[in-house]
């Protein structure tokens, strides 16, 4: 009996890294043994393994300041105001209304966020406003601290490396076995994912004053314009709808 436990776990452990190995490139060791936790996880059925994975994730890595320059700060602030995953109704009407993150026990955070500062009669012609970006994007929530999860690229490659690439029934169900866990979506245009939970922010516009933004994001298959205004230091949406669907 103990001979057939050793072969089967053996046998699991063998799978995984070849799963895990051929998404990733070399010297990514912190993606690859993401990937092989979830991996015999899935093997194995375990849940409980699945679920310490995620109180791992979500204990290991927390929020960041994004330094001291001003127009860090602001996103930040206008991103804490914005970002409600468990209200999605508050930004207008879905098609899966408020229901596309509300089985899951985590949110994960985008990682990098577009943002640009200009006059706010440009916002109308984003497109052709420079932009610019910040990466390692860790911005304090108003959601309890215990179902955030910031979606560092490790953990992206991880993810994306389980899923797979290619349609098939057996992705599917890791699609399945994860997403009780944190609310990814399948690409509507193919076997790819939306690793972060939505409302992802495609562009932030700031006006030079920093007291108007315009922010550009996707709800599930769905986009979406708002605005927000900064009152007495408090920023607030003062409109929100959707915009085109895919």
């Amino acid at each position: 009996m103990k001979k057939i436990i050793l072969y089967l776990v053996t046998a699991s452990m063998i799978c995984c890294y070849y799963s895990c190995d051929k998404e990733n490139t070399t010297g990514e060791n912190a993606a690859k043994e993401l990937c092989a936790r979830l991996e015999r996880a899935f093997r194995l059925s375990s849940t409980s393994n699945l679920e310490q994975f995620f109180i791992d994730w979500n204990t290991s890595v927390s929020s960041n300041t994004g330094g001291e320059n001003d127009i860090t700060k602001t996103i930040y602030e206008i991103y804490r105001t914005f970002y409600n995953p468990l209200d999605l109704l508050i930004l207008g009407d879905w098609e899966w209304g408020n229901s596309l993150n509300s089985s899951s026990k985590y949110v994960a955070v985008q990682n990098k966020i577009y943002y640009a500062v200009a006059e706010k009669e440009l916002f109308d012609t984003y497109w052709r406003i420079n932009r610019d970006s910040i990466s390692d994007f860790r911005p304090q929530l108003d959601l309890p601290k215990n179902k955030v999860l910031y979606l560092l690229p490790e953990y992206a490659k991880a993810l994306n490396a389980f899923l797979g690439t290619e349609r098939s029934d057996e992705n599917w169900k890791r699609y399945e076995f994860l997403r009780y866990q944190i609310p990814i979506l399948c690409g509507h245009w193919g076997w790819y994912w939306h690793l972060a939970t939505h409302p992802e922010i495609s562009l932030m516009l700031i006006d030079t004053d920093k007291t108007v933004a315009k922010i550009l994001f996707r709800v599930g298959y769905q986009g979406g314009e708002a605005t927000l205004e900064k009152n007495n230091n408090t920023w607030v949406i003062t409109e929100s709808r959707a915009t085109w669907i895919e």
